[in-house]
């Protein structure tokens, strides 16, 4: 049974997904598992992974219709054999030492958390300088920032956490459906801990699926943006921390 179960979600991402697999490929630690699913491709996605899992037998190539990226990471959920599971964007890229850094500290903790470089100019990067070990709810979100930066890609979860509390991403959604993942799973773990000095490489792509130029899926992702404020605002306000709410874009100058 491998150490890590990487999921990969892949829908026409040839301009970056070989960079974003030769940075798995060539991870310090190596016991890990990568689920790419292909979902729908109809560029040269598909070729690009037979050729990786031909190089190297711990990518894993499951093709499927397209149905969205909520819907890829639960079937990589379903079929995880890792202990810990991450989700990564196929456009993206990680630090040569990431998964041997992240499990160095993952040891007792349900949910793993390291900080990202960012290029896109709507989200600023956030790096981490020392370990942080959090119990609290208020330490959670204040260390991690996740009613701001709620990316799914910035942890490791114990796959037996996942599992027990049934969390899987909700398929109607196709945006915020990370910031609602990651939410519920900061609420329910026992421990998170922040890994000093390790860093996943956010790549902002203009033409990928979450960007879309087309004015329906505008108005949709306008429409599910103010659904995700709104959760985000009355989840802050269920669990206590509306102090955090309110003053988080004052908190991104501290961090």
């Amino acid at each position: 049974m491998p150490k890590i179960s990487v999921i990969v979600p892949v829908y026409n991402a040839e301009k970056y997904l070989v960079q974003c697999l030769d940075s798995l490929r060539l991870q310090e630690f190596g016991d890990f598992e990568v689920i790419c699913i292909n979902d729908g491709s109809f560029d040269n996605s598909g070729k690009i992974l037979t050729e990786f899992a031909e190089l190297d037998k711990r990518f894993i190539i499951i093709n499927k219709k397209n149905a969205g990226v909520s819907a890829a990471r639960n079937d990589g959920i379903k079929i995880a054999r890792g202990e810990y599971i991450h989700f990564m964007d196929a456009d993206d890229v990680i630090d040569s030492e990431y998964y041997s850094k992240m499990i160095h500290f993952a040891e007792g903790n349900d949910v793993i958390c390291s900080g990202f470089i960012s290029n896109s100019k709507y989200s600023s990067s956030l790096t981490y300088k020392r370990k942080h070990v959090l119990v609290g709810i208020f330490g959670k979100l204040l260390w991690s920032q996740a009613l701001v930066k709620s990316f799914v890609w910035r942890y490791l979860f114990k796959t037996e956490f996942i599992k027990k509390n049934k969390l899987l991403f909700d398929t109607s959604l196709v945006s915020q459906e990370d910031a609602i993942f990651v939410l519920d799973s900061l609420v329910k773990a026992n421990r998170l801990v922040i890994v000093p000095n390790v860093n996943y490489h956010y790549i902002f792509n203009e033409n990928s699926a979450l960007n879309s130029k087309g004015e329906a899926h505008r108005a949709k992702l306008k429409k599910q943006y103010k659904f995700g404020k709104q959760y985000r605002k009355q989840y802050a306000k269920n669990n206590n921390v509306m102090l955090l709410w309110w003053f988080r874009k004052l908190l991104k100058l501290f961090f």
